[in-house]
């Protein structure tokens, strides 16, 4: 009821319309906002989704050489025992 009457005077429906005009610019100002924190927020999970593959094939080509370490490890502990019998 309220709402009807401060339509009815004069001026009443344009105050009104400027108040839902301002209500609707202060809305997509926000969903503007807000889209471009999910943009950002989107940026970051690529960013940080292709560092991890790079991180992941590093850590691959390490455990590669860390594998080829222990058997030129073996290789030398074999050749150390030979020599000291």
């Amino acid at each position: 009821m309220a709402m009807a009457e401060s339509s009815r005077g004069p001026g009443g429906l344009e105050r009104r319309l400027e108040e839902l005009e301002k209500e609707l610019a202060a809305e997509r100002q926000e969903n503007a906002r807000m889209f471009k924190a999910h943009q950002d927020k989107d940026e970051l999970i690529a960013k940080l989704k292709e560092e991890i593959d790079l991180l992941n094939r590093d850590l691959d080509d390490i455990e590669d050489e860390n594998e080829q370490l222990k058997q030129e490890n073996k290789t030398l502990l074999k050749v150390v025992g030979q020599l000291t019998r």
